[in-house]
Order: C-alpha cells, then structure tokens, then sequence
C-alpha cells in the first residue's frame, strides 16, 4: 500500500482535530445536470450533505473553520440565488446557521480565529456578518472578492467582505508539493495544508489535515460534487479493489446503455473500468472544465493513498459512516472507514448510486 511520504508530504508529529457539521442535513437538492454527466432517468435531481469543519490545533489550542455552508435565510442571498430557491430550481434547508450550531456545541464564535473559504460559491461562505469583527478570513489565491454590488457574477454580499482581515493563500510563494498540488503549510509546523485546486472557482482550494502522525483527511471542497466523478481509476483499483459482493451486484446493477465496458454476457464490468464513471459536462457550474478534470484526476492519487480519507463537501456517500460534530474524525483509519465508504457509491443501497434508471420518478 502507498505510504503519505509517497506524496511527499513531510513528516510531522504535530496534529489537529477535525469535526464536521452538516449543514443541510440531507435537505439539499439541485439539478444535477449542472455538475454532472450522464444522467440516468429518475436522477435528476443531485442531493447530498453541506458539509463545515471545525479544525484545532492541538499545540496551540487555535480554531479554525474550514468552509461554513449556506446561510440559514437564504432569501436573503444575492438576488440571482434568491430567485432560484423561489422558484425551488435549488431547494436547501438551514435549520441553524453553523454559528448557532457552534454556540450550541460550546464554542464560542471569539475562539475560532479564522474562517477558511475553500472557494467563494455561497453554499460555503455562510453568513459572515456573524462572525466577530476578529476573524480572518483566508482565501485562496485567485479569488474574485467583488461583491454582487460591484460585480453581477459574484454571489458574495456586501457583508461577506466587510469588516474582516483578508488574507490571500499565495502558493506562488511556497515550496511545498504533494504530487501535482502545490501546497502552504498554514499553520508552520507540517499539521494542516492548504492546496491549490483549480478548476470549479477562480481560488478553489482542499485542506490536507493531519489527524494523526501517519494519517490525513483530504477536505475537498467543490472538486468534484460526486465521488463518481473521481472513481474508479486506475490507482484506486490497484490499492482498493472492489469488494466482490459489490463487484458481483455491479454486473447487473450499473447500466450498460450508459456504462461499459462489459462482459461477454452483457452484463456490467466493474474491475476493468480504468476511469471514473462520471464525468464533468459542459456549460456547468465549473468555471474551468479542464483544468476541473486534471485536478480531479490529480486527486485520485491522493484518494488511492492508504493514508488519506477524502470528504467531499457534497459527498452523500459518507453520511452513514462518517461521525458528525461533537465527535472527531481523527480515527477514520482504525475505524475502518475507508474500507467501508469509498466503494458505497456503487451500492444501490447508498443514496449515491445513480448508475441505473429509476422507476416512477
């Protein structure tokens, strides 16, 4: 199996904790056209989680968030997004802004530093009227900060920009990284990264967090809004094979008017597909589709590595296995969640399989 130091990632015994708070709970839904192809009949519509992380460093007891959902009164978003959930082209339900949420879980907003936009989009920048006048805001390198006042494409209020320090990731400057993603230490000491991953917003970037001297979680953002999208692929066949129950109801499960290759008997070929099963189209919500494809494709790496969990921030597949706030993720590894999650997808008991039409929707 390959090691983190295959990726280049130093090593370290300093960690963090991670937890994670779903923002939506499951009360998500949009066209998932615009992020995604093929789609099967009767999967039309793309659900899934919301996800925000509560990041502390253990040496220093700092705080930090990594992405905080929508906000709560969404009728309140810039006008374009406002009109969408009227007409329920999006449909989201808040109940508690993550800064209740936080308060509720005994953390006050003064002891979270800094809040960590992986991008900009507004199912991730929350509500930063909130937050003290004192908390950073850190973005990456590349992102458009106009407000919709100033620029009509943005999704940014006035109120998302104001008050606050801005510090800019600049990965120009750094020397750090792990295979094709260039990488900032954010906190100096080798326990949490950030990493340039371009391709869905101008800034897009995941978080590299070390939970454990030898382990990480991968917080990856918008890189892809489906982990079919990254899997399978040639790395994760040879490091996690297909479990055979699963390879064995794939044969007759996934569609082969849309998907191949197959056997002789027509049936659907699950260990011998070497790329992923979806695929990003065209006119989506990515601003740069090719390069949104190297990165994804430059993650998968990163998700065959035996050391290294991904979340996706919209990753239905995980929301069975993963353990939300106040618990920690930092033993995903001696929970056995990997061997658990990363081929759920293909489960047609797992809210993510849209391999196949469904009836009467």
């Amino acid at each position: 199996m390959p090691s983190y130091t295959d990726l280049g990632i130093p090593t370290s015994t300093s960690t963090i904790n991670v937890s994670v708070f779903d923002m939506a709970s499951g009360h998500d839904r949009a066209p998932a056209a615009l992020f995604m192809a093929p789609i099967l009949p009767g999967n039309e519509n793309l659900s899934g989680p919301m996800y925000a992380f509560l990041v502390e460093h253990k040496a220093s007891g700092r705080r930090v968030m990594f992405d905080l959902g929508p906000r709560k009164d969404l009728e309140n978003c810039v006008k374009p997004l406002a009109e969408m959930y009227e007409k329920e082209i999006f449909q989201t339900f808040v109940e508690k802004d993550i800064t209740e949420q936080l308060v509720e879980g005994g953390i006050p907003l003064e002891s979270v530093d800094t809040v960590i936009w992986s991008h900009s989009h507004f199912d991730h920048t929350g509500d930063m009227a909130k937050w003290p006048a004192a908390t950073q805001l850190v973005v990456g390198q590349g992102t458009l900060l106009e407000p919709f006042s100033v620029n009509s494409k943005s999704s940014l209020l006035d109120s998302d920009v104001s008050d606050h320090k801005i510090r800019k990731i600049k990965f120009d400057e750094s020397s750090h990284k792990f295979g094709d993603f260039r990488a900032v230490d954010f906190f100096g000491d080798g326990s949490f990264y950030l990493l340039d991953a371009p391709g869905h917003l101008s800034g897009h970037m995941v978080a590299l967090a070390r939970v454990t001297p030898t382990t990480f979680l991968l917080l990856g953002g918008d890189t892809c809004h489906h982990v079919g999208q990254m899997r399978p692929n040639e790395h994760f066949h040879r490091h996690h094979p297909c479990p055979g129950d699963l390879l064995a109801a794939a044969r007759s499960s996934i569609s082969t008017e849309y998907f191949g290759p197959t056997f002789e008997d027509g049936t659907f070929d699950l260990a011998s597909r070497k790329v992923p099963l979806l695929q990003i189209p065209e006119n989506t919500f990515y601003e740069d589709e090719p390069k949104a494809r190297e990165t994804i494709s430059h993650l998968g790496v990163l998700d065959a590595n035996d050391d290294v969990f991904v979340i996706m921030a919209h990753d239905i597949s995980l929301t069975k296995v993963i353990e939300k706030y106040p618990a920690r993720l930092n033993a995903w590894k001696e929970k056995g969640w990997k061997q658990k999650a990363v081929w759920g997808f293909v489960d047609e008991k797992n809210p993510a399989f849209i391999f196949a039409p469904k009836q009467g929707k």
